[in-house]
């Protein structure tokens, strides 16, 4: 089997290729990236990295051509916090790139399986219209409406993971845990805002098990969520990383009013279960305990 992951050059995609490149029953991995790519860490024959950019049609359609893979894994993604320097991105990426990942598929008479990579927020039930289609969350609904949509009418196959919030090492500095840590690290005190939000965390080696799953599973999977099912407020994160650094003070809460579009997240583990027997296995204080002393260990050759 071969596969082609776009959008592999950071924190999952780095977890998914280490964990791959053990897999026997995969040939060739392809990986795609646009920028800050880690692929001289890599030495490996089954490895080949390919430079993506997904907005450009003719330059993902050669790295499809290229790889000729019978599974596809699209990753590649805008983030929610903090937001891009270009806003357009979200609907560029997030929905064009898909879009363009199909067109693909059926101008070339390919049919791989596709895996698409999207948010949980993607099954919100919130209004679209409020921010218009550059706004992250709904760029993620109309993403989930486009694939669904193609598989009904178009020759497509495959499977939507919902990912909730992923952490753990190698995490970006900018993301809640991590920056909590570095922050202390270097004897600031974090400043947490909307500290009542509910998020459902996930370890890495978690998702890591799920995604593996499903690249091989001969099961037909319409759509998944991938996360704990068990929603915990950020307050808690923080005082759990300062439990785990020994730090004994109260969390510094911005008093002023920061209302975030997203406040409550729960995965349905449902069909994970069911479909692929898989449940998470690394409880919050063991990722959090990991994930603090991996920070400690490579915070100055990884985020200095």
């Amino acid at each position: 089997m071969k596969i082609l992951i776009v959008g592999a050059s950071r924190f999952i995609g780095s977890h998914l290729i280490d964990r791959l490149l053990i897999n026997n029953n995969l040939e060739k991995i392809f990986c795609t990236f646009f920028s800050n790519n880690y692929s001289s860490q890599y030495k490996n024959n089954k490895l080949i990295f390919q430079k993506c950019d997904v907005k450009d049609f003719n330059n993902f359609k050669l790295n499809i051509l290229n790889s000729n893979a019978d599974v596809i894994l699209y990753m590649a993604s805008t983030r929610y916090y903090p937001a891009p320097l270009d806003k357009s991105d979200h609907q560029k990426i997030n929905v064009d790139g898909i879009q363009n990942l199909i067109k693909i598929c059926n101008e070339t008479k390919k049919i791989p399986r596709i895996i698409f990579i999207n948010s949980g927020v993607s099954s919100f039930n919130t209004n679209k219209d409020k921010k218009g289609d550059k706004n992250y969350i709904s760029s993620k609904q109309n993403a989930s409406e486009l694939f669904k949509l193609s598989k009904s009418k178009d020759n497509i196959i495959g499977t939507q993971v919902n990912l909730y919030t992923p952490y753990g090492p190698r995490d970006y500095k900018y993301r809640l845990i991590q920056s909590t840590v570095i922050d202390l690290l270097n004897n600031k005190n974090p400043i947490l805002n909307n500290p009542n939000s509910l998020r459902d965390f996930i370890y890495i080696d978690d998702v890591i098990d799920i995604l593996e799953k499903v690249i091989l599973t001969n099961n037909n999977i319409e759509s998944l969520d991938v996360g704990s099912s068990n929603p915990i407020s950020t307050l808690k994160i923080i005082e759990e990383i300062y439990k785990v650094m020994n730090i004994n003070r109260p969390v510094d809460i911005n008093q002023s009013d920061n209302i975030e579009d997203i406040t409550y997240m729960k995965a349905d583990l449902n069909t994970a279960n069911k479909l692929l027997n898989w449940s998470p296995k690394i409880n919050l204080e063991k990722g959090i305990y990991n994930t603090v002393e991996w920070t400690k260990k490579n915070y100055k050759n990884y985020y200095e």
